[in-house]
């Protein structure tokens, strides 16, 4: 019989083995560790999608293979478009559109900015706006397919490049926008037009005239018809005849149905208290249903018209500007051509008269007692989703309204005077001024169609913002509200120097309206660093759903808006700013 021998560990090896092991297994466990996504992430499910996800996993394994084969195929095929959205960086905090970087920076600085300022809130609450569909005015750029540089392709470049990623469609764009695309890329695939090529080094030696005939196109939504105010910006000279656009315009035309000239949105009225018994007024409510839509100017009524794309005007910009340059139209009056249609788009911005009516929380201020139109030729500035702008009119217009007298306003960057002419029945007298001479003349046939006791209340003036400083002393001296809406830039130093040094002692209230964060912040700080102003009052509004500057080299959208209401040191309503926080969505 043969002895067992019998190996017994020291304690230090067991101990030392031990530890390996941990040791091991904590590195294990560091490196197979999988992150869970957190609310913003591209990745992230909410509770419901991972339950319904497992549901959906359990009945694939529970099905016989035919019918796994099929659901594998139905789940290539959603995974296929999954892949295909997420390429779009429009979409990738479509879920929270509150977690994107900006909004978040935003929230961090002006949170602070209202504790600094001992504000009675200093909670910064942000809106969501619709998250489709809700853009009505894009500039789209044209360039040449990556796949067949002879064919057109419609689309936004990439930030910092001239990469265009094509829009086709866009889930940010009204529907009518995205029918145009189509219908403007098949009408040049068909006549062979050539799109504009980016300057680059392979084409650096190329004439201007070598470079390309289709630059950009613009679209504008009529909100009443959704019919589209179409821009052709074209390679070429005003009054130089051009076969191959004539044809293009024609094709267009072909493929469209022209709206019937309306005086656009039925205007907001106050609602009229019923008299007598129901079935009275039989008259009136005929009257009302043979009130005519907006329909097509086609006399045939064929059901062909019903499948086109409804028209509301199509302009030629002519733009033959250097190769280098970042201007989408050219302004000169002498480069428009209006070929059909209505010359202007007319809306109106409907308040919600309750809190019923409006998104929970956003102002719901008593509207004018009149309807105020808003002209919008596509030589002008428009915002790219009104329905989120009226909120925020809203609220500086109930901040107007809590003022102890009606102030005299003025208001710079006044664009077509969206702002102001909803402001004209609660202030004493408003000059708006904008250096644009194409808002000057929209501006004064809004203003026509105001009450007879409204319209010398209002006036214009055709002037830059430092211009306005600088030379318009005597209308400084009596303002008592102040509007800025600058661009994405910002104020200009005039305009900063007039408010920081104290040479506007008569202002009671100012409103600040920015299209950049930055631009906002650096304003901002340095308001604050004159130790005239203070914070009163912050809130957004999300009414985009990207966080990625995509943009055709200056193309600019509203996502996140703020409102600043704030008092000098010595305690009287002093200065309200309002931002747009932009960044461009795909559209």
């Amino acid at each position: 019989m043969k002895d067992t021998k019998t190996t017994t560990a020291s304690p230090a090896t067991n101990a030392a083995a031990a530890a390996s092991t941990k040791t091991t297994k904590k590195k294990k466990k560091h490196i197979f560790k999988k992150k869970i996504p957190q609310k913003g992430d591209p990745d992230y499910l909410s509770p419901t999608q991972l339950r319904n996800r497992r549901k959906r996993n359990a009945k694939k394994k529970g099905k016989p293979p035919q019918q796994q084969e099929s659901a594998n195929t139905a789940a290539n095929k959603n995974k296929s478009n999954e892949d295909e959205e997420l390429k779009d960086p429009s979409m990738k905090y479509i879920t929270y559109p509150t977690k994107t970087p900006i909004v978040r920076t935003a929230t961090k600085y002006i949170e602070a900015v209202l504790q600094s300022s001992n504000s009675n809130n200093n909670t910064f609450h942000v809106y969501i706006g619709p998250l489709y569909h809700w853009r009505t005015v894009s500039k789209l750029a044209v360039r040449p397919d990556a796949t067949d540089k002879n064919k057109v392709a419609i689309g936004l470049f990439a930030e910092n490049s001239h990469s265009l990623l094509p829009v086709p469609k866009c889930k940010a764009h009204h529907p009518s926008i995205n029918k145009v695309v189509e219908v403007v890329t098949n009408a040049c695939h068909e006549l062979n037009v050539i799109p504009y090529e980016s300057n680059t080094a392979d084409n650096e030696s190329k004439s201007e005239e070598e470079m390309g005939q289709l630059r950009y196109i613009g679209v504008n939504v009529d909100r009443s018809s959704g019919g589209a105010q179409v821009t052709l910006v074209w390679n070429g000279k005003s009054g130089v005849e051009d076969e191959q656009l004539e044809k293009l315009v024609g094709a267009i035309l072909n493929k469209t149905v022209l709206c019937k000239a309306e005086a656009g949105e039925e205007p907001p009225m106050k609602r009229q208290r019923r008299r007598g018994r129901r079935g009275d007024n039989k008259e009136e409510s005929q009257s009302k249903d043979n009130v005519k839509k907006p329909v097509s100017s086609s006399s045939n009524g064929s059901n062909n018209d019903s499948n086109k794309v409804r028209l509301h005007s199509l302009w030629i910009n002519y733009n033959s500007s250097w190769k280098h340059s970042n201007r989408i139209f050219e302004y000169d009056e002498s480069c428009w051509r209006h070929v059909v249609g209505s010359t202007s788009i007319t809306e109106y911005l409907h308040f919600p008269t309750t809190k019923s009516e409006g998104q929970k929380g956003v102002a719901n201020p008593t509207p004018p007692s009149y309807p105020v139109p808003l002209h919008f030729p596509p030589t002008v500035f428009r915002q790219a989703n009104l329905d989120s702008f009226t909120n925020i009119v809203g609220r500086i217009r109930e901040r107007v309204l809590q003022m102890d007298e009606k102030p005299f306003c003025v208001e710079l960057y006044g664009g077509v005077g969206t702002i102001a002419l909803n402001l004209s029945d609660a202030v004493s007298h408003i000059v708006s001024s904008d250096e644009n001479p194409n808002n000057l003349k929209c501006f004064q046939d809004s203003v026509k169609q105001l009450p007879a006791e409204i319209q010398p209340l209002l006036d214009y003036k055709q002037k830059n913002a430092a211009d306005m400083v600088t030379s318009e002393s005597d209308l400084f001296q009596k303002c008592e509200l102040l509007v800025l809406d600058p661009p994405r830039k910002g104020l200009e130093d005039e305009v900063v120097d007039y408010l920081c040094k104290g040479h506007c002692s008569s202002i009671k209230l100012l409103v600040y309206v920015s299209c950049g964060f930055q631009a906002f912040q650096r304003d901002c700080d340095a308001l604050l660093a004159s130790g005239r102003w203070r914070v009163e009052f912050a809130e957004g509004h999300v009414a985009s759903n990207s966080a990625l500057r995509l943009h055709p080299v200056v193309q600019n959208c509203p996502l996140l808006t703020v409102h600043r209401f704030g008092y000098p040191r010595g305690g009287h309503p002093f200065i309200t700013a309002y931002n747009i926080i932009s960044h461009i969505p795909r559209g």
